[in-house]
C-alpha cells in the first residue's frame, strides 16, 4: 500500500514537472516570437547600416540624451537577437568616439547578455539542456573560481547568445556572471570600438593599434586555451 502511495506521488510530481516545463517552453517561445517580430517587422534590423549610423550620430550631436537612449535601446535588442557584439562596439565608436562609445556599448552588451542569462535560467533549461549538455558537464566538473570560469567561457569562439545561454544554465551566480562578463568582453570591446572611432580622426594610428591589439588578443586566447583544462573540454 505504501509502495503504491509513493509511486502515485512520484507520478504526480513528474506530471507537475512536465506541465511546468511545457509552460516555460511556451513562455520562451512567446519571447522568441516577440523578438522575431521586433527584428523583422520594424526598422530595427536596418539601424546598423552606415547611413543609419550617420543619422544616429547627427541625433547624438544635436540631442545628446536622445542619441544615447536610441543607441542603448537598439544595441540592447541587437545583443538579445544574437547579432555580434562587435557590430555594437564599432557603431558606438563611430557615433560617440572611443571612450563614450566603449562605455555605452559595454553597458548595452552586458544588459543584453544578462537578460539572456536570466531567461535561460528561468525558462530555458529543458529547451537548451540537451543541445549544451557536453559543455554543461565540463563546467559542472570545474572546481575553480566562478569569476575565472565566466572569464574563460567568454573566450570560447561561439555566438554571444549561446555563450550567455550556456552560463545561464550553469551553476553560476548572477554577480559573478556580470563581473566575469565585463572582464571577459572588455578587451574585444576596446578593439572594435577603437576601429569604429577611427572616423573621428587619427584613423591610421587607431586602426594600426586596434589591429595590433586583436593579434595580441588572439595569441593570448590561444595560449590560455592551450593551458586551460576547461577550455580544452569546451572547444
Amino acid at each position: 500500500m505504501a509502495k503504491e502511495k509513493n509511486y502515485s506521488c512520484t507520478q504526480s510530481k513528474r506530471l507537475k514537472e512536465k506541465m511546468e516545463d511545457k509552460k516555460k517552453f511556451f513562455i520562451l517561445l512567446g519571447l522568441i516570437f516577440f523578438i522575431f517580430v521586433i527584428s523583422h517587422f520594424t526598422n530595427l534590423k536596418n539601424y546598423m547600416t552606415l547611413d543609419k549610423i550617420k543619422e544616429i550620430k547627427k541625433i547624438a550631436e544635436s540631442y545628446p540624451y536622445k542619441g544615447v537612449f536610441l543607441f542603448l535601446i537598439i544595441s540592447f535588442f541587437f545583443v538579445v537577437m544574437g547579432i555580434p557584439k562587435s557590430v555594437v562596439c564599432v557603431g558606438g565608436g563611430m557615433i560617440f568616439g572611443f571612450w563614450k562609445g566603449l562605455l555605452l556599448a559595454s553597458i548595452s552588451i552586458i544588459v543584453g547578455s544578462f537578460v539572456i542569462f536570466i531567461v535561460a535560467r528561468l525558462l530555458g533549461a529543458s529547451f537548451f539542456y540537451k543541445k549544451l549538455k557536453r559543455y554543461l558537464t565540463a563546467i559542472e566538473r570545474y572546481k575553480g573560481n566562478q569569476f575565472i570560469m565566466v572569464l574563460l567561457v567568454k573566450q570560447i569562439p561561439m555566438p554571444c547568445i549561446l555563450n550567455n545561454t550556456l552560463l545561464g544554465l550553469a551553476p553560476i551566480s548572477a554577480p559573478m556572471f556580470i563581473l566575469g562578463s565585463l572582464a571577459g568582453q572588455l578587451p574585444s570591446n576596446i578593439v572594435f570600438t577603437l576601429y569604429g572611432s577611427s572616423i573621428h580622426g587619427n584613423a591610421l594610428l587607431k586602426i594600426s593599434l586596434a589591429t595590433f591589439m586583436i593579434i595580441v588578443l588572439f595569441i593570448c586566447v590561444k595560449y590560455i586555451s592551450s593551458k586551460s583544462k576547461l577550455l580544452k573540454e569546451l572547444e
